[in-house]
């Protein structure tokens, strides 16, 4: 898991400031628009419960206002009968006009509600039974007479069957009532957790934006930093080249004079005498084959300027390599210093270039001959450490100064003291050596005392 988060954040880095800086805009933006997508979701889904809380207590008052007209319509007629006074009368005149227009407008309200509905038709024929039996009541009034028995009967009957079918009514509403009841609880309990869900949205909105904001101001600051480092990278990259051309056109500038002139004293010498134009013709080659060699070193380290390490394919032992490299530099006379070679007997097989890899350490040791005087030791190890070849050179020298110390892979960069003892060089070698060393995943480094010597240790990955 680590690992795929760390190969994450590598990715994340490997982008170009541009995608990441629209990333870093995107994400506040998206949880914004989020956040008002689901909140207008929200609000939308409140109203709509709210709606149907309001209409299901608008068919509630509607059922309430039914049973009442049913209540007021028994009880008048009740009263009527009792005192024979038409006054009792004036509720159920009113419940019967305003008996049709509730009626009316619960059907209306339920017509979405097929259960409901069907509570309804039965409990509407109830009330028209039981308004047309409080009727037939007041119809046959004025032509009972209590005195007589059968009369009597006849009217208790009457009132049996009013007060039945207003029972019957009265169940059948409180039924339908009950169901709205229901239906108001659960809408009701819906909206109440509709906006707790709000309150949630919203506050996590605002943790949401807060982390979100954070989280793009570090990107920014980071990317801030990482285009800050970039520009001083290039302003470094822009001075070492400016002090790289004016270097090259130095080191360029002294052969292409001694050449000319050279050539020219070789010309006049020709002319007056020509055993002595010789010599002269001799060092022209000599600055044209140094010069030669120091716009090829040029080249070299231009064409692997920031280059990425390739992928060799080549895997050879390093351990027969180096001796056939020492071999072929101890052929080019080192007999004024003591040589000594140290390889293990194991094979130590790595990827990468052969000529690459011969010009480390042949400028290795070509440096360490150069600036260690005679009767000196030249020391070349070969060792395995872990998952890497180290190759160290090491000569009881000159040494290095601590002051030249960080300078020393530098282009042209020579130490004060080798120019105060002339001797000679380009001050590139170094630079080529850290250059093809990095090409192969590798690392150098240098230990050195003033008077005392130097090593350079290269590391080199083993082949899997």
């Amino acid at each position: 898991m680590l690992k795929g988060l760390c190969l994450k954040v590598q990715g994340w880095q490997r982008l170009p400031p541009t995608q990441r800086g629209i990333v870093i805009i995107a994400l506040p933006v998206c949880c914004l628009l989020s956040t008002v997508g689901v909140l207008i979701w929200l609000s939308a889904s409140i109203a709509d419960y709210e709606g149907w809380v309001r209409h299901t207590q608008r068919v509630q008052l509607e059922g309430r206002e039914l049973l009442n007209h049913l209540i007021d319509a028994e009880t008048g007629v009740r009263g009527y009968h009792l005192t024979r006074q038409v006054g009792f009368l004036e509720p159920y005149y009113t419940a019967a006009a305003q008996l049709p227009l509730t009626l009316e407008n619960l059907e209306v309200l339920i017509s979405d509600n097929p259960h409901q509905l069907e509570h309804f038709r039965h409990f509407k024929s109830l009330v028209e039974e039981t308004f047309h039996l409080l009727a037939q009541q007041l119809e046959d009034a004025p032509n009972l007479s209590l005195a007589e028995t059968e009369q009597r009967l006849y009217f208790y009957q009457q009132l049996e069957q009013a007060k039945q079918a207003m029972d019957r009514s009265r169940v059948a509403i409180n039924a339908f009532m009950s169901e709205e009841d229901r239906l108001l609880a659960d809408r009701q309990q819906h909206l109440e957790a509709l906006r707790q869900i709000n309150t949630v949205v919203l506050l996590l909105a605002v943790v949401v934006g807060l982390g979100s904001s954070g989280l793009a101001i570090h990107w920014f600051r980071q990317l801030y930093q990482e285009v800050d480092l970039r520009g001083q990278r290039l302003e470094a990259a822009c001075d070492r080249l400016a002090r790289f051309t004016a270097n090259a056109s130095h080191q360029l500038r002294a052969p292409i004079a001694a050449i000319l002139s050279h050539a020219q004293v070789g010309l006049l010498l020709a002319r007056q005498a020509p055993e002595q134009s010789l010599p002269r013709l001799e060092k022209v080659a000599t600055l044209a084959k140094a010069m030669g060699q120091l716009v090829n070193d040029l080249l070299f380290l231009a064409r692997y300027e920031g280059v990425s390490p390739p992928d060799f394919a080549t895997s050879f032992d390093l351990v027969p390599f180096i001796e056939q490299v020492v071999q072929e530099w101890q052929e080019t006379g080192t007999a004024s210093h003591h040589f000594y070679l140290e390889v293990p007997s194991v094979p130590m097989f790595i990827q990468g270039d052969r000529e690459m890899l011969k010009q480390v350490i042949l400028n290795l040791l070509t440096n360490a001959d150069r600036y260690t005087p005679k009767g000196g030791t030249i020391t070349l190890r070969l060792e395995p450490q872990g998952s890497s070849a180290v190759i160290h050179v090491s000569d009881t020298g000159m040494g290095i100064s601590e002051a030249a110390l960080p300078h020393i892979f530098d282009y042209f960069y020579r130490d004060e003291r080798v120019r105060q003892q002339g001797i000679s060089g380009s001050g590139l070698g170094l630079a080529i050596v850290r250059q093809i060393v990095h090409l192969h995943r590798g690392s150098i480094t240098v230990h050195s005392q003033e008077n005392q010597g130097s090593t350079f240790t290269v590391r080199l990955p083993l082949a899997p």
